[in-house]
């Protein structure tokens, strides 16, 4: 990375920084924008730009030395999403502040360019004269909306998107107005916001947390009314405009279980950027303290349905319906959290304790308790709805529309949603972006929960092609749809599903029969046995019974399409189609660890990771302490030895013999997993099922010994002797522990593991796929 260079800009006028994201950039799109930043009034500014997909920095300095403009390039080694991208990019900004702000210059101000939008000649100059008015710690402006092309859509951004115009920091928690690319600010907007909160997935983007950060700084924010920039809108931006102005009342749906969850996902999000404020805050500039006032709805633990409820109000009296909607949803989740917070105190043993102290009363009278009926039954005239008796994940909640010009590999996954993605959807997703690479047309359709943002969702999708696909045009073969919240979804009658789950494996079944699909049989990916994940009753009978549809299977390994042979289902024959998990090994493999994996006296505690997942009863989390338990008594371990950490699903601190307690640290960023594990000694990962599951062989890689435990035909230690593979009882898995603990170090050797075992690579099984399904991508027009 090469030293950045002090900008070159009129005396009169503080030095400016632009920081941009480089991901797949069209030429012709970053040329016009490289230029637009050379023609400022106010003289070109410095460019500083994230180089994202790790490949296309040779194209920007190019363009940059083409149009004269003085750029600095961040390369990293792996591909970044958009905000990680600006992330990285303000962090390397700041250095350079601190490296220039002992000089005589004026301090450098710091403005946000994306790759393919166009500055006016004067987004610099009005943005400087703005934030020299205000004293604003932060400017922005509103954009005109211009299409591929460059001909323009919309004058107003604000007004496509009914922006208010002066929110304030709990408005923007409601709905953000602040656009990345219009941004200018202070330095020490960075000093306070760096590094942002840490998020899986797209929770929330850069933008919104700067500008709550600004609002805390002397000066706050700033709206410059006039479009400063072009805003090219096109089917790869990151979210892109929402037109707000073509929404009709009269379609709004009736609040229900899934319009709840959605409320509940934003007032969380809300809560946590809240919070999140006020650490830093605290932690950074406690002078500013008081300015935090305005979100004191989201700071306390009960109260705040009232604040929500007045800014709908007067939300809507100021026109904002949209923004009213949404903070009367807020209220409705805060109250409904609290009466949830009550019930759950209450509930636990409340008809007990009630019929303990009647029992009490009863003792003082002269009588004898009353004689209490063994089945009391409460009739109502009402019935209830069918809805609520059949399980309706089975019946798609949509109508096929055939309107689609030509046919589609139609995937059915759960969800879309970044942040609710485990790793057996993203091989849906996988699988789907190679099958687009490869020619065809793949439409996603999410099943169980509604898509929050189509932009994030789609742009998590297109992050996920490869260097190859990547420039070309397949993200026009990318499509998603919300099989929840859309009644129609568009269709073609030579559409073939693929099934993800044994619930969507029933809705192909159902679309196919119901709506005349031509092609009969569905794929079915299948990664695990999904029947043992319930008891005996309806969901253990119809999992088992999406055995007995007509399809073709896939399986995620040969150790599952094994299993399912010795439960006699005659699909499962061996030159049945199974992958290897898509792991990359080399991402683990390469790290280089930290400490020795060995205790030494008088050293640091030895650090123990625990996959812990306590609602998934799969990964066995009461077998997992149990087993921690006897193996700390067995070795005597204290605190000074060893360090437990749970990583999955947050839960509560765990005590344990001898005085060490199994903390959780919930869910990790995607990112920082990798240094996570060469920072540990020892892991103890659990899977009840034939599946082979990520951590352990990731652990592995990263030179972390592991203990896991055998199923049927599952033995991970096979693949590396980094794995010990045991019976899954906690004596046996002590054991195991205790012989891991005792082991020398992992070797280079052990940690480069091949999965070949496991089924052919990801990359072969699209080949084959691709021969059963070529008659799609011939009758695409």
């Amino acid at each position: 990375m090469s030293q950045l260079q002090h900008p070159v800009t009129s005396s009169a006028a503080p030095s400016v920084l632009v920081v941009m994201a480089v991901f797949n950039p069209q030429p012709d799109h970053l040329r016009a924008q490289l230029a637009s930043l050379v023609a400022q009034s106010v003289g070109a500014p410095a460019l500083l730009a994230v180089i994202a997909d790790t490949r296309s920095g040779a194209l920007l300095q190019s363009l940059a030395d083409e149009t004269g403009l003085t750029a600095t390039l961040v390369e990293p080694n792996t591909e970044m999403d958009a905000v990680t991208a600006f992330e990285c990019g303000l962090l390397e900004a700041l250095a350079w502040v601190d490296r220039v702000q002992t000089s005589d210059t004026a301090l450098p101000l710091i403005a946000l360019c994306d790759q393919d939008d166009v500055w006016h000649t004067d987004r610099l100059a009005c943005g400087i004269d703005k934030m020299a008015k205000t004293g604003a710690a932060l400017v922005h402006s509103d954009a005109r909306l211009i299409d591929h092309a460059g001909q323009e859509l919309h004058p107003s951004m604000f007004a496509f998107e009914r922006r208010h115009k002066n929110p304030g920091p709990r408005g923007l928690l409601l709905r953000n107005n602040i656009t990345g690319m219009t941004i200018l600010m202070r330095s020490d907007v960075l000093r306070i916001a760096l590094p942002l909160p840490p998020q899986s997935g797209v929770h929330f983007y850069h933008d919104l947390w700067l500008g709550l950060v600004a609002h805390m700084l002397k000066g706050g924010v700033a709206l410059i009314r006039t479009p400063l920039v072009d805003y090219r809108q096109h089917e790869t931006n990151a979210i892109g405009a929402v037109d707000r102005q073509s929404a009709s009342p009269k379609r709004h749906r009736l609040p229900d279980a899934m319009w709840l969850r959605r409320e509940a996902a934003s007032y969380a999000l809300a809560r946590y950027l809240a919070q999140s404020l006020r650490t830093r805050i605290t932690e950074t500039l406690p002078d500013a303290l008081p300015r935090l006032r305005p979100l004191w709805p989201f700071l306390r633990h009960a109260r705040g349905a009232s604040f929500h409820i007045w800014d709908s109000l007067r939300l809507l009296l100021t026109g904002h319906a949209g923004l009213a909607r949404i903070a009367a949803g807020f209220a409705l989740v805060n109250a409904g959290r609290l009466i949830w917070a009550l019930r759950e105190a209450l509930k636990t043993g409340l008809n007990q304790s009630i019929q303990d102290l009647d029992a009490k009363l009863y003792s003082l009278s002269p009588g004898v308790a009353p004689r209490v009926l063994a089945v009391e039954q409460v009739h109502s005239s009402r019935p209830l709805a069918l809805s609520g008796v059949i399980d309706r994940r089975k019946t798609p909640r949509w109508t096929p529309v055939f309107d689609a010009r030509g046919p589609a590999l139609v995937i059915l996954v759960p969800t879309l949603n970044p942040s609710e993605i485990f790793a057996g959807i993203v091989t849906a997703l996988d699988i789907g972006v190679k099958l687009a690479e490869s020619g065809l047309n793949v439409r996603f359709v999410a099943t169980d929960l509604p898509v929050f943002s189509h932009g994030a969702s789609r742009q998590f999708l297109l992050q996920r092609l490869s260097h190859g696909g990547a420039n070309t045009d397949v993200s026009t073969r990318l499509s998603i749809a919300c099989g929840v919240s859309s009644s129609e979804i568009s269709a073609h009658k030579q559409d073939q599903y693929l099934a993800t789950a044994w619930w969507s494996a029933h809705i192909a079944d159902h679309l196919i029969r119901t709506y005349g699909f031509a092609i009969q049989k569905f794929l079915y990916l299948i990664q695990d046995y999904e029947p043992n994940f319930y008891p005996w009753g309806q969901p253990f009978s119809d999992a088992t019974a999406s055995y007995d549809l007509d399809f073709y299977p896939v399986f995620n390994t040969t150790l599952l399409r094994d299993y399912f042979a010795e439960q006699g289902h005659s699909f499962a024959v061996k030159d049945a189609l199974a992958f290897h998990p898509s792991i990359d090994i080399s991402r683990y493999q390469e790290g280089t660890r930290t400490n020795p994996g060995t205790t030494t006296d008088g050293g640091p505690p030895r650090k123990l990771a625990l996959y812990g997942r306590p609602e998934v009863e799969r990964n066995m989390y009461s077998t997992a302490v149990e087993a921690l338990s006897l193996f700390i008594q067995a070795e005597s371990l204290g605190p000074k030895d060893i360090e437990l950490i749970s990583v999955g699903l947050r839960h509560r601190p765990v005590s344990l013999p001898r005085g060490v307690t199994l903390k959780s640290l919930g869910k990790l960023p995607w990112s920082a997993y990798p240094d996570f594990l060469l920072n540990t000694d020892l892991g103890l990962s659990l899977m009840y099922s034939p599946h082979p599951s990520h951590p352990p062989i990731e652990m592995a890689a990263s030179g972390v010994r592991v203990v896991t435990n055998s199923f049927g035909p599952k033995d991970l230690s096979l693949l590396s002797p980094a794995i010990l593979s045991a019976e899954p009882t906690a004596q046996a898995l002590a054991l195991a522990l205790a012989q891991a603990w005792h082991a020398p170090p992992v070797t280079a050797q052990d940690r480069a593991i091949s999965l070949a075992s496991l089924g052919i690579p990801m990359d072969d099984m699209i080949l084959k796929l691709l021969t059963h399904l070529t008659p799609l991508i011939k009758s695409q027009p």
